[in-house]
Formats: structure tokens, C-alpha cells, sequence
């Protein structure tokens, strides 16, 4: 046994005898190195007569171009009938990713990660496998600490990832990802590499490749203060929420949308760290894990609450997919739901060209009937996903992220009745407006060119 797999090996508390090991394998240097690895363990342990079984899940997410995706999903099963190791291909529609992240509000890539762990804890159910092993290395605990850095994340988000979490295993955390490559290289090992690992449009992928190199340069402990400094936060997390549990108890209002309220002076009394803490954890139980990314930043519900001394003046916030308000002595937190009678679409792009948008289909209230007709350009980020207005929305416009109803006063905003939002590849593209008389106003990101997107209602030019 050479030190990788030692190292696997310790992680695992060495595989248990008897127990199955559903490995997540990506095709890339990662995962590949460390289903190698869980192959070469399980051999030494079948000869020492302390068997465990051994299988692969790979995930096509149907976002890269098919020829690419496949040739992944063929060298996965390559490798593991080289190792006898049984393994199963889930593939995703493609689009599908795409419109579940414009539908939401969330990235591509936090889409990916949900519809990935989806299937693998269908796969563990099916198989009934003990545990699920994921490749994440120290680089990639390093570069998540750093992304939620800069995205304004909390103690319990600048907590570092753990190599055990329920039954989920992530024996390579203590491993660079120079001992992976290291290691594929002494074992003669193949790997993919992902296409999209160098597109920097992707904050993953600025990280990596510029700002680590420039932490490497002029600050080279920095790997060692980012890991003590998450430590630091972990314990700081836990103490948090052990208070907020303690000092502010939600109680859970039965219903057909059920909800949580808790008592304002229990509220207000709290310090605004602890309120916030309370807020995020009943959010999550409400909507976090389904819709990722739904739930605001911690600067915008702190904003939120400080309308006041004392926060004494907050009537209400909305929260993405929940919905913060002060009511007859109680906070309470709850689902947004949708308006009566209102319809939900959403209707994807996946190809330049002339696309048709069904009035019957959009249901626009002041132009029913009237198609939507849409050319799309060759440079446009696709695929595009047109889909019902949410509040939430946000569309970079003038540098900042702004929604519908901070570009439009309210006089010009009431004009129009129905608010259509498009999404592509890199979040909010446009928001278009339709009104009785207006006509139809398109508003489009600082990135999007006129070109890229244009419009025909009802036969008339936009």
C-alpha cells in the first residue's frame, strides 16, 4: 500500500468488511485517482480476507456539448471494467440543469451539484450502499472557503468541508491535487479533463487559475491561515446556532403551506447575530435545500432588519422562496406561493435562430394570444430559458445588481402588467415587460448586445 492509498485508507477508518462504497466518478483526475485507489484497497482486502463491494456512479449533467460529455462517460466505464468495478451512467436531459437554474435563481454549477446529488442518493438507495465517496481534495476545501469569502458567507459557510458528513465519505481532503496527478501518473492512469475547468466566467474557475496563483506568490502560508482560520469558524458556527436554537425557538404553524413563528420580544431581544443565524436555519429547512442560491445574502437581510433602532421598525422582507414578516406580536417566516390564478411557464432555447413563444402559452394577461416571436444569435449564451417574473430576480444593469422594480419608478412600472425574465448560461439576462399600451420593453444586462436578442409581438417589430 503506497501513501495515496494509505491515506484513503485512514480516512475510511479502513473500509469496513461487508460494506458497499458507491464511488462518485466525474472521469476527471480527481475522482479517477481515488476510485484507483478504493480498487487497489479493495483488492488488499479481499486477499486479507476482510472483503468490501466497491461501486461507480458518473453523472452526465447534459451542459457540455454531447460529443465531449459521452467521451467522459466512455472513459468511465473503461476504466472501471479495467478494475472490475461494477458502475452505472445517469444522464440528464439536456437543458434541464439549465432551466431548473433559471427557474430558481441559482448558478449553473449549484444546479449541477443539486441534480448530482440527487442521483447518487437514489443510486445509494438503490444498491443500498453504506456510504457515497466523493473526490474532493484540499485544493477544492481551499477554493470553496475562498468563493464564500468573497460571496459574503457566514461562520457555518466558511466552515470547511468534512471528510465524514452522515454517509457521505470525502477521503482525498487531506490530499493536493499534486498527489493526485503524482499518483495517476506512478499508476499509468488516463483521466478528462473538463472543458469548462478554464472558462474564468465561472468563479470556481477564477479562483483556480488567478487568484491562487497570485495567494501562492505573495503570500505563500496562506493555505495553512485559510485552514485554521475555517476551524475557527466551524466552532464559531456551532456556537451560534446553539444559542439561537436556545434563545429564539421557532414554532411550526401546521397547513397546507406550513410555516414557523416565533415571538417578536424573543426576537428583538436576541442580538442581530443570533437573529440572523435563526432566520438562515429555518429558511433552509423551509426552502434552502431544494432551491440553492434562493436565500439573500446576509448584508441584504441584515439591511432588511436595521430599518430602525433596534431593527423596532421591520415589517417585512422577502427572502427569495421565503418570506420574513412581523405580524400581530409574532415573526414569522413562511413559502412565498404564487398569486391566484397566476401561470407558470417556462420555455427553453437551445439553438441560434427564430423561436416562437406562444401567446397560450406565456399567458400574458393584457396581450393574450399574442406569440412571442424571438431571434436569438449565435453569440448568445445558450441555452436561454424564458419563465414567469420573480420579485427576487436580479439583473446587472449600470454595474449592480438591480431588480425590476429599482430600474422602473413606480409610475412608469405600474404601466406594464406582465414581467417575463429571461435566463442563459450566466444567470439574468433580460427582463421583458408587456404592457396594454406600452407595447412591449425589453432591459437587458450590461454584457448582452442588441444583436443577441430580439423581439416580434403579435407581428410587430420590438
Amino acid at each position: 500500500m503506497n501513501f495515496f492509498e494509505s491515506v484513503i485508507s485512514a480516512a475510511l477508518n479502513q473500509p469496513q468488511t461487508g460494506k458497499l462504497y458507491l464511488a462518485a466518478v466525474s472521469g476527471g483526475a480527481d475522482s479517477t485517482a481515488m476510485l484507483t485507489g478504493l480498487a487497489a484497497l479493495r483488492e488488499t482486502a479481499l486477499r486479507e480476507k476482510a472483503p468490501f463491494s466497491l461501486c461507480c456512479l458518473h453523472v452526465e449533467h447534459g451542459i457540455r456539448p454531447a460529443v465531449e460529455s459521452r467521451a467522459d462517460a466512455q472513459a468511465v466505464m473503461a476504466l472501471c471494467e479495467k478494475l472490475g468495478v461494477p458502475c452505472r451512467v445517469v444522464s440528464i436531459p439536456p437543458g434541464k440543469i439549465a432551466a431548473f437554474a433559471a427557474r430558481n435563481g441559482c448558478g449553473i454549477e449549484a444546479a449541477a451539484r443539486l441534480f448530482r446529488h440527487r442521483a447518487l442518493k437514489r443510486e445509494a438507495r438503490r444498491i443500498k450502499a453504506d456510504s457515497i465517496v466523493l473526490g474532493h481534495t484540499r485544493d477544492d476545501l481551499l477554493e470553496n472557503i475562498l468563493m464564500r469569502i468573497l460571496r459574503g458567507s457566514g461562520p457555518a459557510g466558511l466552515a470547511p468541508m468534512r471528510s465524514k458528513r452522515g454517509r457521505i465519505l470525502r477521503p482525498l481532503l487531506e490530499l493536493s491535487r499534486q498527489d493526485i496527478l503524482k499518483y495517476l501518473e506512478e499508476k499509468g492512469i488516463p483521466y478528462r479533463t473538463d472543458s469548462t475547468n478554464t472558462d474564468i466566467k465561472f468563479l470556481r474557475n477564477r479562483v483556480r487559475h488567478k487568484l491562487v496563483p497570485l495567494l501562492d506568490e505573495f503570500f505563500p502560508a496562506w493555505r495553512s491561515s485559510l485552514t485554521a482560520m475555517a476551524e475557527t469558524q466551524a466552532l464559531t458556527a456551532e456556537f451560534l446556532s446553539s444559542e439561537a436554537r436556545e434563545r429564539m425557538a421557532w414554532e411550526k404553524e401546521p397547513g397546507e403551506l406550513p410555516f414557523f413563528k416565533l415571538k417578536e420580544e424573543d426576537f428583538f431581544r436576541a442580538p442581530p447575530i443570533l437573529r440572523e443565524e435563526a432566520i438562515f436555519a429555518a429558511a433552509d429547512k423551509l426552502a434552502g435545500s431544494k432551491l440553492p442560491g434562493k436565500v439573500p445574502r446576509r448584508l441584504a437581510l441584515r439591511r432588511s432588519l436595521e430599518q430602525g433602532p433596534g431593527g423596532r421598525q421591520f415589517i417585512a422582507a422577502d427572502l427569495g422562496p421565503v418570506r420574513l414578516e412581523r405580524q400581530n406580536g409574532f415573526i414569522t417566516l413562511r413559502p412565498v406561493k404564487k398569486l391566484k390564478g397566476e401561470r407558470g411557464f417556462s420555455f427553453l432555447i437551445k439553438d441560434a435562430g427564430l423561436h416562437t413563444l406562444e401567446g397560450r402559452i406565456w399567458g400574458g394577461r393584457k396581450a393574450r394570444g399574442k406569440d412571442l416571436r424571438i431571434r436569438v444569435s449565435e453569440q448568445a449564451a445558450l441555452p436561454m430559458v424564458f419563465r414567469n417574473h420573480e420579485e427576487g430576480d436580479l439583473l446587472i444593469k449600470g454595474g449592480h445588481k438591480r431588480r425590476f422594480s429599482d430600474i422602473l419608478d413606480g409610475s412608469v412600472r405600474s404601466r406594464y402588467t406582465d414581467i417575463i425574465t429571461v435566463c442563459d448560461a450566466q444567470g439574468t439576462a433580460a427582463f421583458i415587460a408587456i404592457g396594454p399600451s406600452e407595447g412591449l420593453l425589453v432591459i437587458g444586462r450590461d454584457e448582452i448586445k442588441a444583436g443577441d436578442l430580439s423581439f416580434m409581438l403579435g407581428g410587430e417589430n420590438v
